[in-house]
């Protein structure tokens, strides 16, 4: 019986550190490999909520036509000017940093909650609702592509991801909810409670 006892504690350790090995592995690649967008409006009036996605809208086409990912300055830029443009005069305040996401899903990509590295944009006083987007590799999604993604911006993200991350995000079978993302979840939450 001792024996056995031993032998299922042991067996429980090693499971745990080959979990939260794993779980620190997944959560560090993501955080390295993507560069989220979130934007916040002014308010939740309708006005401020179509400019918040016309800021995005034009964000957007001005971050596919460069070849390179937008500085701060240049963000800034195309939001002061889409913001004027519609006769507005909120401030634009950008910030980057690793900030706290939920999990979202979509047709073939999920990302487990956490936090990520992101560039975040706050129009004016920045109380309304937010919208988020993967920045880079571009995936954002607008009506237009209903969550959906194409091969091309599959391929982006495979080459930035490991071939166990990229099948853990983009399975188009998977169940919607992998109890594989909620230890990744969990392990970012017990080492971010450690560290802060």
């Amino acid at each position: 019986m001792k024996n056995m006892f031993a032998f299922s504690l042991i067996a429980a350790l090693l499971l745990t550190v080959s979990w939260a090995n794993a779980s620190e592995g997944v959560s560090q690649e993501l955080k390295e490999s993507i560069v989220r967008l979130h934007i916040i409006a002014n308010s939740n009036s309708e006005e401020d909520q179509l400019l918040k996605l016309s800021v995005r809208d034009r964000l957007l086409q001005e971050a596919k036509n460069s070849k390179h990912l937008l500085t701060d300055q240049e963000i800034l830029a195309v939001c002061k000017r889409e913001v004027e443009k519609n006769g507005y005069s909120y401030p634009i305040t950008i910030s980057r940093g690793f900030f706290d996401f939920p999990q979202k899903s979509y047709d073939n990509l999920t990302l487990p909650a956490g936090k990520y590295n992101a560039v975040r944009i706050v129009i004016g006083e920045g109380k309304g609702e937010n919208w988020w987007c993967v920045m880079y590799p571009p995936l954002c999604f607008t009506t237009e592509t209903q969550g959906q993604l194409g091969e091309k911006e599959l391929a982006l993200l495979q080459g930035s991801l490991s071939p166990e991350t990229y099948k853990l995000i983009c399975e188009s079978d998977r169940i919607v909810i992998k109890p594989s993302f909620k230890l990744v979840e969990l392990w970012q939450r017990f080492t971010d409670f450690w560290t802060h």
